[in-house]
């Protein structure tokens, strides 16, 4: 899951701009089908422009890695940390 989000994501250029760097803990759910259910910010990064980043990857990245099969139920929800640093 951390490996497909990562290839959506975008480091905002006026954090990039501003140096602005954190990690964005995202509380969602999904269904079978790796459609988004539902997303929260389960922790801000202290960037306001950083956390609207986190929650606006997880409607880009859809449809998400179907869970395997061993993992039971409608829907599966998960945190996952995002991490946005500067090289």
């Amino acid at each position: 899951m951390l490996a497909h989000l990562e290839r959506h994501k975008r480091y905002p250029r006026a954090a990039q701009t501003r140096r602005q760097e954190g990690i964005v803990s995202v509380r969602f759910t999904m269904n079978r089908n790796g459609g988004l259910v539902s997303a929260t910010l389960e922790r801000s990064s202290g960037a306001a422009i950083l956390d609207d980043e986190g929650q606006a990857l997880l409607e880009r990245a859809q449809p998400l890695p179907v869970p395997p099969p061993e993992v039971k139920g409608d829907t599966i929800e998960l945190v996952v940390p995002i991490e946005f640093f500067l090289k």
